[in-house]
C-alpha cells in the first residue's frame, strides 16, 4: 500500500515514549523519505536527460530540512553532487508581486496591458513564453501572474516603483530575499535602468540557490514568519518575524493555490500551491542550458511542509511542469 508523504515524515511519538525512541524515529523516517527522494530525482534526471538536479523538502514551522539530495549526471551515471546550485531563478515572479502589493499603489485586479507578448524596453526585447500564440493582451495584475507573465511583472513593478530602483532592491531584500547567507551569499546586484530591471523582476541577473529561494516561499507558507533552515532538530531560529503585512502574504497565499490549479502534473488528491517556471542559465542556441524549477508547500490549508525541485538541462523541450512532474511523484509516495 503507498504511504502519502505526510505518513513518512510524521513521526509518531508516544506519551511515555523516551527521548532516544522519538530520535530513533525522526532518523528512520527521513532515512526513508532521502532514499526516495534520491530515487525519483535519478530517475527523472536519467529520463530527461538532465545535467543535474536537486530536492530540498522543509519542515515549515521548524525549518527542519527533512530531505536534500543533488545529483549530477555523468558518462559513468547519476552521482552524488556536493556544490549547490546556483544560478538565475525562475521563481522570481512572487517576490516582485508580493513587493508590489506592500506598496499599496498597485491592486491585483488593476489592469496591465502585455500587448502580444513582446515588449521593447530601450532595444531589450522582453517576451513572454506565450507570445507566439497571441500571447495575452489586457489583462489583470492577478492573472497576469497567475499566466507567468514576465511582461506583467515587469509593467506592475514600474507602477509600484517607476525609475526608483533600488527602492524595489531595498524592498526585496528588506522581505529576506536571498537569505540566509550562511554557507553560499546570493548574489543580487541592484538593476540600475529599465532593462537590469525588466530580467531581475523575473530572475535574471542574479545568483540565489534553491535553499534560499525554498526559505522565502516557506515563510509565505509560515503566514509571514522566515525561520532559518536547520538541518537536525533543535531550536528554531527566526530570520524575520514577518516578511510582509498578513494581508498581502493571504493574497499570494490564495494566487499560489490558483497557480497550482492551472499546473496539469497535479492531480486533485495533491492540495499543494506553488509556482514553477523555465529560467535560462547559458544561451547557446540548440545547446542554450535552462533551470527548470517547482517551489511550493503542502497541504495549502494548513502547511506542513515546503519543497523546492531544481533542475538544469540542456536543449528543448524545458519546462517548469518537468519539475512539477517531480514534486507530483514525490507526494504521491
Amino acid at each position: 500500500m503507498k504511504q502519502s508523504l505526510l505518513t513518512i515524515l510524521f513521526t509518531f511519538v508516544l506519551v511515555n515514549a523516551s527521548k532516544a525512541q522519538q530520535v530513533t524515529h525522526i532518523v528512520h523516517a527521513n532515512g526513508y523519505l532521502q532514499r526516495q527522494v534520491n530515487s525519483i530525482l535519478s530517475h527523472n534526471i536519467k529520463g530527461l536527460n538532465a545535467i543535474n538536479g536537486q530536492v530540498i523538502i522543509m519542515d515549515c514551522k521548524s525549518g527542519e530540512i527533512k530531505a536534500m539530495v543533488n545529483l549530477m549526471n555523468t558518462k559513468s551515471g547519476i552521482k552524488p553532487a556536493i556544490r549547490q546550485l546556483s544560478e538565475p531563478t525562475a521563481l522570481m515572479r512572487t517576490v516582485s508581486l508580493l513587493a508590489v502589493l506592500e506598496q499599496g499603489k498597485v491592486n491585483q485586479n488593476d489592469s496591465i496591458d502585455t500587448k502580444a507578448g513582446m515588449l521593447d524596453i530601450n532595444g531589450y526585447l522582453l517576451e513572454d513564453y506565450n507570445w507566439r500564440r497571441g500571447a495575452n493582451g489586457k489583462t489583470s495584475v492577478q492573472q497576469g501572474f497567475l499566466l507567468s507573465s514576465n511582461i506583467a511583472t515587469y509593467l506592475a513593478v514600474k507602477q509600484a516603483f517607476g525609475k526608483e530602483y533600488d527602492r524595489f532592491y531595498k524592498a526585496i531584500t528588506n522581505m529576506g530575499y536571498g537569505l540566509p547567507q550562511n554557507s553560499f551569499k546570493a548574489i543580487l546586484p541592484s538593476p540600475f535602468n529599465d532593462i537590469s530591471l525588466a530580467k531581475f523582476v523575473n530572475g535574471k541577473n542574479q545568483h540565489i540557490s534553491p535553499l534560499q529561494i525554498l526559505t522565502f516561499y516557506n515563510a509565505i507558507a509560515n503566514n509571514g514568519k522566515m525561520v532559518k533552515p536547520i538541518f537536525q532538530k533543535g531550536d528554531t531560529t527566526i530570520i524575520k518575524e514577518q516578511v510582509a503585512s498578513k494581508e498581502n502574504i493571504t493574497t499570494i497565499q490564495q494566487l499560489l493555490i490558483q497557480k497550482r490549479l492551472t499546473t496539469k502534473v497535479f492531480s486533485d488528491k495533491i492540495p499543494i500551491a506553488g509556482e514553477q517556471g523555465v529560467a535560462v542559465v547559458k544561451e547557446d542556441g540548440d545547446n542554450t542550458i535552462y533551470c527548470l524549477q517547482f517551489c511550493g508547500y503542502y497541504p495549502s490549508d494548513n502547511p506542513q511542509y515546503s519543497i523546492i525541485v531544481s533542475l538544469n538541462k540542456k536543449g528543448l523541450p524545458a519546462s517548469g511542469g518537468m519539475a512539477g512532474e517531480i514534486v507530483s511523484q514525490i507526494f504521491e509516495l
